[in-house]
């Protein structure tokens, strides 16, 4: 959070001072200097992105509260030109922009704090105070990243291909079983065992089967695995694994042989550890 509050309250403080300069030594009104200093903003914080993509919502509202500032300012200027025009007096105070720039300033201290949340979660003791304890154990994780397995509809030709491999593997039928050997729990050694059969019954002893699991809410935490045949029970594949916390995960896995890829994704629960 201190990274994006200083680089909006450094922005905005920036847009000011050129555009008070500006202001005050050009022939340009108010409106004028509007238009100028948001196409400079413009000009500079495009590019400087393009080099250095800091994600959708920090671009979003970086770009959103520059833009403000300028329309704020105009707005601000704009009624100092029209009063000295009309031979007013000039009032440095008014509580129309007065209250446009104090509901902005709220607007950015309320999204800075969402974006904080959602990158990095709160402190512990704040998470503490405001979040329960977890039915299953482990510690409370506040920020939310999610998990995305696996993202096809990001372009319609990786859609496309997706839905062509679920067909073939639906019209391939293979039999796939899966669990724990024994009772799962977290920051202990759990065997994870997988039989790989064909349509008819026959056990698929070689292919290369592989997985991940996921941790909603925490993706630092995935654990990506491989599992090895398992000796003298031809389609059985086994992996050692130790999940770092209790409760909800997600697993995708992945079986191949040759240019045949067969997809699974299942949701399992880790116990809290003894």
């Amino acid at each position: 959070m201190t990274d994006i509050l200083y680089s909006l309250l450094g922005g905005v403080i920036a847009i000011a001072a050129g555009f008070a300069l500006l202001y005050r030594f050009s022939r340009l009104d108010g409106k004028m200097v509007a238009v100028v200093v948001a196409l400079l903003v413009v000009g500079i914080y495009m590019p400087s992105v393009i080099i250095r993509w800091p994600g959708a919502d920090v671009f979003a509202i970086h770009l959103a509260i520059y833009l403000v500032t300028v329309y704020v300012l105009g707005i601000i200027s704009s009624q100092r030109d029209a009063r000295r025009k009309a031979g007013e007096s000039e009032r440095w105070f008014h509580w129309g922009p007065a209250a446009i720039v104090i509901f902005f300033m709220v607007v950015i201290a309320v999204n800075s704090v969402y974006i904080l949340m959602a990158q990095k979660g709160l402190d512990s003791k704040a998470t503490h105070w405001l979040l329960p304890e977890p039915r299953g154990g482990g510690e409370v994780s506040s920020h939310f990243p999610g998990t995305v397995a696996r993202d096809f509809r990001k372009q319609q030709d990786e859609f496309n291909q997706f839905q062509q491999r679920i067909q073939e593997q639906e019209a391939r039928a293979w039999q796939i079983r899966k669990g724990w050997l024994g009772e799962a729990r977290a920051n202990q050694t759990s065997r994870f065992k997988l039989r790989v059969l064909d349509k008819d019954g026959t056990p698929i002893g070689d292919a290369e089967v592989s997985g991940v699991f996921l941790r909603p809410g925490d993706s630092r935490q995935d654990q990506p695995f491989a599992m090895q045949p398992q000796a003298g029970e031809p389609g059985s594949y086994l992996a050692e694994l130790v999940l770092p916390e209790a409760g909800r995960w997600e697993l995708l896995l992945q079986v191949r042989r040759g240019e045949q890829t067969h997809e699974i994704k299942a949701t399992t629960r880790i116990e809290a550890a003894r």
